[in-house]
């Protein structure tokens, strides 16, 4: 029996309770850039309390198992600091927790602040009396911070895939498909043929790559989870063989998935789905995230499909690198421009 996780994706609610936010305006433009690994979390706060209670609660939830990897790999990689070592070798950091406990604090608290010392920086600060008042504040606030954080490293990458994009890969998506698609060097288009794109980028170690296809818009059960896991499966059947004969690309039906409903670019109807491929009959497979969204206004529906095949190495950076194209994808622009 297939089983699905489903969930809602949350709006990054940082102007109400007890999160207050503090933007960094026109500043942005003279800072540095960031700093720091990908996908990694500076805590602040003293080696004992990193070492103790608090410490563990923190790593508990950032460093938490990614879901819809084959292994195991965390969400975020962590790292810690005291206040004394915060000093302006590290203060650039991508992604920033400063947890204090003060005894002159009558009630916790946390900021939020964008781009206070780097370019695209996120900073929260969470200032509570007792320990007790900490697990109150941090547990009502743990998935903003996720999100938060989880959205500025996609952003970035985005960034970086808009400062150079691929010509070849921008131009099929505009001049074919009326849309704006982002994507890093190296990629080659493999195929594009009525309606289907499949592009990859291949190493010795590992592949990865998306699939694109759309559909007329005729009714809204193709809107229906089941009806779109069939329809992906239909099409990678059809244009993505495997290495053998008889062997073909296929969404991993067993293995649990997650899947949201949300609106992309805060109005069009979607699904974002993820899970693990396979291939049918032979022993490949790998991680994948499925974008599907519907353009009420062209009458289609676009399904934008990323994946990762990295047998012998970690998974969740390249995932997330392509999850960055994934969400690259502009169908609004052209309508933007000609209103210009």
């Amino acid at each position: 029996m297939r089983k699905v996780l489903a969930i809602l994706l949350m709006g990054l609610l940082l102007g109400s309770g007890l999160i207050s936010c503090k933007e960094g305006g026109g500043r942005k433009a003279a800072l540095q850039a960031v700093t720091g690994s990908v996908n990694e979390i500076l805590v602040i706060t003293p080696k004992v309390r990193w070492d103790g209670p608090i410490g563990d609660s923190i790593r508990a939830y950032f460093g938490q198992p990614q879901m819809g990897l084959p292994q195991g790999e965390p969400v975020f990689d962590l790292i810690s600091l005291p206040m004394s070592n915060f000093d302006k070798t590290v203060k650039a950091h991508r992604n920033v927790l400063i947890v204090s406990l003060k005894s002159s604090v009558d009630t916790a608290s946390i900021t939020y602040s964008d781009s206070p010392w780097a370019r695209s920086q996120k900073v929260f600060r969470i200032v509570a009396p007792t320990e007790e008042a900490f697990y109150k504040v941090f547990d009502a606030n743990k998935e903003k911070i996720m999100s938060v954080f989880l959205a500025a490293e996609r952003d970035r990458l985005i960034d970086i895939y808009k400062s150079s994009p691929n010509t070849k890969v921008f131009d099929t998506f505009r001049d074919e498909y009326d849309m704006l698609l982002y994507c890093p060097g190296g990629y080659n288009i493999n195929k594009d043929t009525a309606d289907f794109v499949w592009a990859s980028y291949e190493t010795r170690v590992d592949s990865r790559g998306f699939i694109f296809f759309e559909e007329p818009y005729e009714s809204v059960s193709q809107l229906e989870y089941q009806v779109i896991l069939d329809e992906v499966n239909e099409k990678l059947k059809q244009f993505i063989p495997g290495p053998l004969d008889s062997t073909w690309m296929a969404l991993d039906m067993v293995t649990p998935m997650t899947a949201a409903n949300y609106q992309y670019a805060g109005k069009h109807y979607a699904w974002l789905i993820k899970g693990l491929w396979q291939v049918e009959n032979d022993y490949m497979g790998g991680p994948f995230v499925l974008n599907v969204v519907l353009d009420q206004k062209n009458n289609r529906v676009l399904y934008m499909m990323g994946y990762v095949y990295a047998p012998d190495g970690k998974k969740r950076n390249l995932l997330r690198q392509v999850e960055s194209i994934v969400y690259s994808m502009n169908i609004d622009l052209l309508e933007e421009e000609e209103k210009e």
